[in-house]
């Protein structure tokens, strides 16, 4: 962080006994910083998140169009370069046939 500037807040008494009990005396405006610190970095992250899945969502209908409107080439381009099938076909789930 940079530097530090001097605020006055006013905070719930409960909230104060927690910070006092949970720091040292001459460290509770630096236990106060990490925690705003922190909550803004948990904020930001969730924000982000959310603005991720807008994205990907909007994205979503525009890639499966693009999908299936390349899928006869797709298709085709397999069917050229892909080598023949040279084994033995693979068994039939019919029942009484031997394996």
């Amino acid at each position: 962080m940079g530097m530090s500037e001097k605020v006055t807040l006013t905070l719930p008494h409960e909230l104060m006994e927690e910070v006092r009990a949970m720091s040292s005396k001459r460290g509770q405006s630096k236990f106060i910083s990490e925690a705003v610190a922190y909550f803004i970095e948990v904020k930001q992250r969730k924000l982000l998140r959310e603005e991720l899945i807008a994205g990907y969502q909007a994205a979503a209908a525009e890639s499966l169009a693009m999908t299936e409107e390349w899928a006869p080439i797709d298709e085709e381009s397999w069917s050229l370069h892909l080598p023949p099938y040279e084994g033995e076909e693979p068994f039939d789930d019919a029942p009484n046939q031997t394996r």
